[in-house]
């Protein structure tokens, strides 16, 4: 490794309005000692997660690793390596360290795993548009988010099957909405089927709607391929998926057809983009997701960067959210360096979630931004009274602050004890809480309630 920065900026042109060209230089985290030996990741992405958890970029199956325990970031100073609080640690020639810029040489022990890190000779030339800070609603003027929307640009013309990969939060529906608004399909509809949030038994229906002859609507029910005829079908968390569904949804894509109740099928004109937080090549490897579907679904491929690797976005993203929001506050210098300087675990949702608190809190002229980011977030523990995750963060605070955080608190708590009653029934949760289904969508996603981690609180754990 080098003490020079390993992603090479070459612009060729700079000329206003037209395309600046940038060299992106590849890159190889590998497994040189351990259960894993051999095992590797090459990548252009600024960001490698390294664990046994299968959403990692490089899964190990290293025992003495954790679930999420380190990640090695590219930036213009060099490599950075940051252990996720991992319960053996990350050594580096034999000393612990928590964080740390790689140097020539170094070697990286986690458990009983050493990692190599090898920048790559090659360079990929990308072409991005000169000024260019947004697609849609996504924002960012970073270089990397520049050849994002470029790849997205691309692809929104070639009218292909798309996987948007990126953790939770990143922006992923609006991503895939920007491509839809930017396609061929854009005057179609776009539809939305959340797979982390329907059951096995529903699924198909959903999905392909009840069997019903070819030329009689009265006698079934549409699905969602059909309802998004001539637009854009969007799986979000397509990795969440009932293994038993797969080769179903595969035979779709391939014959482009919905089978009827008399052998008949209904054509479809749809366009799929699917997104995913799960490292899906891993969960084909492990069998938990059909490789031939993968593959359909994976024709072009692009990965959201969390917000932690793209800081310097954070003062116009953190504008642009105000904006519309309609808040017409003012963000000042030492907020907006104090916002630079967080991790934000829950990317740019979590941004948007604190900005939102912070215009409900305006009037009470206290607004402070540290009480919302200083606490680290807590995954919802529906076996846990309100108050026991309350008490600790509400001293100090004013009444109007301490009743906005006892609020946010109490909807986490509702929504994962009546999902937990209910069997995680979305109906009969619709019925229990009295929300129509879409605002019960709403509020779940803003919570950060997912069913899959309510169903399986051992699978939160690192």
């Amino acid at each position: 490794m080098s003490d020079k920065p390993e992603v090479t900026q070459s612009v060729m042109t700079e000329t206003e309005g037209r395309p600046v060209r940038i060299q992106v230089r590849e890159w190889t985290v590998e497994v040189s000692a351990g259960p894993d030996k051999g095992k590797k990741i090459t990548t252009q992405d600024s960001l490698v997660r390294v664990g046994s958890d299968s959403a990692s970029d490089l899964v190990l199956t290293d025992p003495t690793v954790s679930r999420r325990h380190l990640e090695i970031e590219r930036t213009a100073k060099g490599l950075l390596l940051r252990d996720l609080g991992s319960r053996n640690g990350t050594y580096l020639d034999g000393r612990q360290v928590i964080q740390v810029v790689l140097q020539s040489g170094d070697k990286v022990q986690l458990g009983k795993t050493k990692l190599s890190i090898k920048p790559d000779t090659r360079t990929t030339e990308v072409e991005v548009p000169s000024g260019a800070d947004a697609f849609g609603s996504l924002v960012g003027a970073s270089e990397r988010m520049r050849i994002l929307f470029s790849d997205l640009r691309r692809i929104a013309r070639e009218d292909m099957n798309l996987l948007i990969e990126g953790e939770t939060g990143t922006g992923k529906e609006l991503a895939a909405r920007a491509v839809h608004q930017h396609s061929a399909r854009r005057h179609g509809p776009f539809k939305v089927v959340d797979c982390n949030l329907i059951t096995e038994e529903k699924a198909e229906r959903e999905l392909f709607g009840s069997m019903r002859a070819a030329d009689d609507e009265e006698k079934g029910v549409r699905g969602v391929f059909e309802a998004a005829q001539g637009g854009t079908l969007f799986l979000d968390e397509v990795g969440e998926l009932p293994l038993a569904l797969q080769p179903k949804l595969l035979r779709v894509l391939e014959t482009r057809e919905v089978p009827t109740l008399n052998g008949g099928a209904v054509p479809v004109n749809v366009r799929v983009i699917a997104s995913t937080h799960r490292n899906l090549e891993e969960d084909v490897r492990q069998g938990r997701f059909r490789a031939d579907l993968y593959f359909r679904l994976a024709v072009a491929r692009v990965r959201l960067p969390p917000l932690r690797t793209r800081r310097d976005d954070i003062p116009v993203l953190a504008h642009s959210l105000l904006q519309a929001l309609k808040a017409n506050f003012e963000l000042t210098s030492q907020t907006l360096a104090l916002f630079e300087g967080y991790d934000w675990p829950g990317n740019v949702r979590e941004l948007r979630n604190v900005l939102e608190r912070g215009a409900l809190m305006q009037e009470t002229g206290n607004t402070s931004w540290l009480d919302f980011m200083a606490q680290p977030q807590q995954k919802p523990d529906a076996s846990a009274a309100p108050h026991t995750s309350v008490g600790a963060l509400v001293v100090g605070m004013n009444y109007h602050e301490a009743k906005d955080r006892v609020l946010a608190d109490f909807e986490r708590f509702y929504f994962a004890e009546v999902m937990k009653e209910v069997g995680f029934d979305m109906k009969a949760a619709e019925q229990r809480t009295g929300l129509s289904m879409q605002s019960l969508y709403r509020l779940l996603k803003k919570n950060g309630l997912r069913l899959k981690d309510l169903k399986n609180a051992e699978g939160l754990e690192k």
